[in-house]
């Protein structure tokens, strides 16, 4: 339960369904499994990663290997903590490979954060920078400090969040750029119910580029 009065009937009756009745927890934290591309008809490149996801604060961390041939892995942590994002990719986890940070990828990154509330529904109990309004079609529309860097919750006829979106999330030096995360296969486990499959998607020219699809478990709660 929380005791703020702004969060949108919609979102809080989805929130307050899949987060523990009375739960304290401070982050989420999951493992992953499945693939990812960086271009269009491009190579799938198998992964396995770990996952915490703030509930009081907007942060989170993900930390992966991303196998890129035989025997050849790179290591990617994609992260928002303390108010900045941050890319690296590391080749056997010790060669730098990348280093992204800035403005542009503080954007980025909180709007993954946002995007992937479904993972922690209790920041959205929890997380008092949240701020909500209306969006289109029927959408919570999510943001932190900025309007413009938002995301928008989309819920299916059970009341669940199945798709976020925005069009405002920049694509390297492309800009902005329409991108999608869709979610699905539901489950509880210990009073939290989140989203097993995800997947995400830049939408070019008005086609869909899937870059990424995920399953994920053994979700826990810390802190």
């Amino acid at each position: 339960m929380t005791d703020r009065a702004d969060i949108p009937e919609r979102l809080r009756r989805f929130a307050e369904r899949n987060w523990p009745e009375g739960a304290t927890a401070t982050r989420v934290v999951f493992s992953q499994a499945g693939e990812i591309r960086m271009r269009p008809n491009g190579r799938w490149l198998p992964f396995s990663a770990e996952q915490w996801i703030a509930t009081r604060s907007p942060a989170f961390c993900w930390h992966a290997r991303v196998k890129m041939a035989p025997l050849v892995t790179a290591v990617v942590e994609d992260a928002f903590e303390e108010g900045h994002g941050r890319l690296d990719v590391k080749m056997f986890g010790a060669l730098p490979v990348t280093h992204a940070e800035g403005p542009s990828v503080d954007r980025g990154e909180l709007q993954r954060y946002l995007a992937e509330l479904p993972f922690a529904p209790g920041a959205i109990l929890h997380d008092r920078e949240l701020r909500f309004a209306d969006g289109p079609e029927g959408s919570v529309r999510v943001w932190i400090s900025d309007p413009e860097i938002h995301v928008d919750l989309h819920f299916d006829e059970d009341g669940d969040v199945t798709r976020t979106f925005s069009e405002t999330r920049p694509r390297g030096d492309e800009g902005p750029t329409p991108w999608e995360g869709r979610f699905s296969v539901y489950e509880e486990t210990d009073g939290l119910r989140v989203p097993r499959r995800a997947e995400v998607a830049w939408l070019l020219d008005g086609e869909p580029f899937r870059y990424f699809w995920a399953e994920l478990d053994d979700f826990a709660l810390e802190g």
